[in-house]
This record gives C-alpha cells, structure tokens and sequence, in this order.
C-alpha cells in the first residue's frame, strides 16, 4: 500500500470540499468593481471601531474571533468600512466557522472577511500573516463566489493584515498590506 503525504491529502481534502460545497453556489458571479489589482488598504473609522471590538471579544474569549467585511475598491485602494462579526457559537475549536464566514460573507454587500490571531509564538510574538489553514478557506471563498476578495487578520489590539486575492491580482508581502486600526 502506498502512503500519501499529508500535504497531499489536505489539498485534495480542500478540493474536493470547494468542488462539492460549492456546485450550486458556482453559478452564481459577481463582477469586481474596476480593474486595477488592489495595492494598499484603509480602513475608516467606524470600521476601527468594530475592529477593536472584534479584537476585545476575541481575547476576552480567549479564541479566535470572524466578521464580514466590506466598502469600496477603487484605484488601487481597498477601503474597508463595515463590518459584521458572525456568531462564534457554529464555530469549530479555533473560534472560526468556515462555511459560516464563506456562506454570510459575499457580495454584492461584503468583500471578504477578517478574523484575529490571538494566539503567540513562544508566548510573545504575534502570527502576522495568514496560515495555510486560512489561505484554504479564502480560496473556497474565492471560489463560492467568483469574486476578487479582501481578506484581513487582527494580530494585535492595533494592527492588522489585509490582502486582496483574486483574477485581477493578488497582494502578498510588503508594508502596503499592513495596516493600523
């Protein structure tokens, strides 16, 4: 009998999970308001507010916290200016419900989501980037709604990391996905 790597399973654990989770939902598109790939992020005032909060929850809770996000896209900028936290009573060990956050969180009113990292490495530094587990579920919302996504993560009580993933491009690494709240 012949092992397969664990990497292997999980990624034809995802794909078969968005192919059979989203048949239906395919069909449905949205197109991304203008071209041009999103190369930095706001975020307005109100939006910090529910950040903040967000934040707050998560680490009185001592778990993982989700929200619906949306607001414009325009010339380059992502600007994020609702917010809607989801209910962490679906959600699996982590704080997060998967399905939830892909089901409630897409257009035309949201752009993605964003949710807190509150554990740390070595018990000091925060996770400031998104794990695997997390790049999984922004593909299955990728492909649940056919739409380029704005994706954030709160990794302190004041700064978060935002990406824009999608067919009009996607913004990985450099000081533009940083952004304070």
């Amino acid at each position: 009998m012949v092992q397969a790597a664990p990497g292997l399973l999980i990624s034809v654990a995802l794909v078969q999970l968005a192919s059979c989770g989203t048949a239906g939902a395919q069909e449905v598109r949205y197109a991304t308001p203008g071209s041009a790939p999103v190369q930095r992020f706001e975020i307005a005032t109100d939006a910090k507010r529910a950040f903040h909060a967000l934040w707050e929850s998560s680490a009185a809770a001592g778990a993982e916290r989700v929200a619906c996000i949306g607001g414009e896209r325009g010339g380059g900028v992502a600007t994020v200016s609702r917010v809607l936290p989801l209910d962490s009573s679906d959600a699996d060990s982590m704080g997060i419900a998967a399905s939830g956050s892909i089901d409630r969180c897409g257009p035309p009113e949201w752009f993605g989501t964003v949710h807190t990292h509150i554990a740390r490495r070595d018990g000091r530094r925060p996770y400031p980037t998104f794990s695997g587990a997390d790049r999984g579920v922004m593909r299955l919302w990728l492909a649940r709604w056919g739409a380029d996504g704005v994706f954030c993560l709160l990794y302190s009580s004041t700064d978060a990391h935002c990406e824009a993933e999608g067919e009009s491009g996607s913004l990985i690494a450099g000081p533009e996905t940083h952004s304070s709240y």
